[in-house]
């Protein structure tokens, strides 16, 4: 799926630096057409497109700025003070305001009120602060840290999977709906309550058709 692909292709990018330090240069900036400039929130648009979503990152517009995607998914109802998800655009400050100063890409929530995330223009190790540190690097963000989350329309998670023609036929019937906020959650198990409930579903279905 797509949203595995962007943060895969985040993955790969670790350990990525600038050259020379201090410089602010690399193939981010480079691809974007601003080299030489920070490049945390090019970084992102880099992954987006290197993994085939550049359409998903900021509604297909092209844009540096933190401050310009946050207000752009803002708009569009894609803005969340709280509550982050994987494939979530964090949005961070560092120095107490309600400024957007850098970003990163979730890749997941522990349970614990920390992010873990992939960011560019960082400094190295999962802790501190720097927003221009001059590489990329796994970080673990909380607190007054994080601002919110811009979230891209990943669309529904099973779109793509090898089920993909069965559960849209289950969910055409309405015996299996996946849940609320539209995840399907397509390989985890299955429990007894809810087999049992899909199969009342379908029972009742052939039960009215008799």
């Amino acid at each position: 799926m797509i949203r595995s692909k962007v943060l895969a292709c985040a993955r790969r990018e670790l350990g990525t630096t600038e050259q020379p330090a201090g410089s602010n240069r690399t193939k981010y900036g480079e691809c974007y057409g601003l080299d030489g400039y920070p490049w945390c929130m090019m970084f992102l648009w880099w992954v987006f497109r290197a993994a085939g979503a550049e359409e998903l990152f900021c509604f297909g517009e092209k844009t540096a700025s933190c401050t310009v995607l946050k207000n752009h998914y803002q708009a569009r109802g894609a803005w969340h003070p709280t509550g982050g998800k994987p494939g979530d655009i964090a949005i961070l400050n560092f120095s107490g305001t309600d400024e957007p100063e850098h970003c990163g890409l979730v890749l997941a929530v522990p349970g614990d009120g920390s992010i873990e995330t992939v960011e560019g223009n960082t400094s190295p190790g999962a802790e501190g602060s720097q927003a221009q540190g001059g590489c990329v690097a796994l970080k673990n963000r909380r607190g007054a840290q994080i601002l919110g989350f811009c979230r891209p329309d990943w669309g529904a998670d099973w779109e793509g999977h090898w089920a993909e023609a069965a559960i849209r036929r289950c969910g055409e019937a309405g015996l299996m709906l996946g849940d609320p906020d539209g995840r399907f959650r397509p390989d985890d198990k299955l429990s007894r309550a809810e087999l049992a409930t899909v199969l009342a579903r379908l029972l009742e279905r052939m039960e009215t058709s008799t």
